[in-house]
């Protein structure tokens, strides 16, 4: 019988962003440790070969690495700190969704943080590797999650009047460069995606994501008793 040794594995899709990452490891990590012990925190950095940064990439490897360790995973971008309240109240709330958006966009996505279980994450085929650059591999995964029947909560959007008592939010570095198909898979996951027939979804879903993950580990190492670091090249 498999053993997890964590509760839940917080995945930080990582490049270029230290400040932000010491102030989430000397403020948040503190927290985790008050409300959520036992955890782990996994930093994974992609390398800097040049290629724009892939979020929904990066974060599969962290699952990949860590998916028999845990029963739930948290998706968490590095400058989204939470503060006492949210992670006593957010953090640990009990739902009955498959997947919880803590804090997650206005625009109907599944970015930001959320929180969902192992199976729930492999069943999907997690998020595509092929979106290089920002965006749309928030609403990808939201996609996924709909064609497959999964459940979704969502406890505070980014325009709720009320975030900055949960969260300290910290502005944009200017890294959200994209490649030239960045239009075009902006408008296939929010227009074309649901005109698509329930089997043509299903072989989208299944055309990149976890089952044809490709990495290299270049590095790893503690970052902290309860933070782990990964460098790799996807």
């Amino acid at each position: 019988m498999l053993h997890h040794i964590y509760e839940q594995i917080i995945i930080i899709p990582y490049r270029n962003r230290k400040a932000h990452l010491d102030i989430f490891i000397n403020n948040a990590v503190p927290l985790f440790r008050k409300y959520l012990s036992p955890f782990k925190v996994v930093v994974v950095e992609q390398s800097d070969d040049g290629r724009l940064f892939n979020r929904g990439k990066i974060l599969n490897v962290g699952f990949n690495e860590y998916k028999d360790k845990t029963k739930h995973i948290f998706t968490h971008d590095v400058d989204i700190c939470p503060k006492d309240r949210c992670v006593s109240q957010l953090y640990n709330k009990i739902y009955s969704t498959d997947i919880m958006g803590i804090y997650t966009s206005y625009w109907d996505t599944l970015g930001g943080i959320i929180r969902l279980d192992v199976d729930t994450f492999e069943h999907i085929n997690g998020y595509p590797n092929t979106y290089w650059g920002w965006g749309a591999e928030d609403k990808a995964l939201q996609n996924r999650a709909e064609t497959y029947g999964k459940t979704i909560s969502k406890n505070m959007l980014s325009n709720d009047p009320n975030r900055y008592d949960y969260f300290t939010i910290y502005d944009d570095i200017k890294d959200n460069v994209h490649n030239d198909d960045f239009e075009f898979r902006q408008m296939f996951e929010y227009e074309f995606f649901q005109q698509l027939g329930h089997d043509s979804k299903v072989r989208c879903c299944r055309s990149s994501g976890l089952n044809n993950l490709e990495y290299t580990v270049i590095d790893r190492y503690d970052l902290d008793i309860d933070v782990d670091y990964i460098m790799v090249k996807i």
